[in-house]
């Protein structure tokens, strides 16, 4: 069982969201485990992913609170949500043009590789929002014994290969890292070696 411990204050729901989507993303990328210790060269990476999921997550929030609203003829706060997000985006993007991320990816990839988490989380997020499912990818986030422990390039084979034993994503070239691309969905069946939720249905 994991536990999800946020730090916020009274009605904070905009920090609650970030805070718990953060967390949860850890959770669903499989590092709560006791063996879960961040490692070089690749915990940036998955850093990155985490750091994606809270705006994303934020920003159905803010639509959800507008049409779903939990306290009667507050429906505004939507808005006070999508702004908090916005703050967030706004201060990766200054991080990514002080770094030259727009000048030139893979200089910057080069150069940044240490503190890459915020500002190429921005590139994940727009992932996020051109294929919503590809979110699923997560879950087949490692489930190997060295981890982030791993080369760049054994890294992403990994992780190709665990999406496909649990069919959260179809293969990619890892070549093609860190420039955007475009994931296809597949449901998950029953089955692999990963836990791994979709909806209501877990897969181990």
């Amino acid at each position: 069982m994991a536990w999800i411990i946020v730090d916020i204050g009274e009605r904070d729901w905009s920090k609650l969201a970030y805070q718990f989507g953060h967390e949860l993303s850890h959770v669903t990328s499989n590092n709560w485990q006791a063996d879960a210790k961040p490692a070089p060269p690749c915990q940036w990476l998955k850093e990155a992913m985490v750091e994606a999921f809270s705006p994303r997550g934020l920003g159905l929030f803010a639509k959800s609170w507008k049409t779903d609203l939990p306290f009667a003829g507050d429906n505004a706060f939507g808005d006070a949500i999508a702004g908090y997000r916005e703050d967030i985006i706004i201060r990766y993007s200054r991080l990514a043009d002080s770094q030259g991320l727009a000048r030139d990816s893979a200089a910057w990839f080069s150069d940044n590789r240490s503190a890459v988490r915020p500002s190429q989380s921005l590139t994940i997020l727009a992932q996020y929002h051109q294929a919503p499912d590809s979110v699923e990818a997560l879950g087949a986030f490692n489930c190997w014994p060295e981890r982030t422990a791993v080369p760049a390039g054994q890294y992403l084979q990994r992780w190709k290969a665990s999406c496909a034993e649990l069919r959260a994503s179809t293969q990619r070239r890892s070549a093609d890292w860190p420039r955007r691309r475009h994931h296809h969905h597949r449901r998950s069946p029953e089955g692999g070696g990963c836990t791994f939720r979709n909806d209501a249905q877990q897969v181990r």
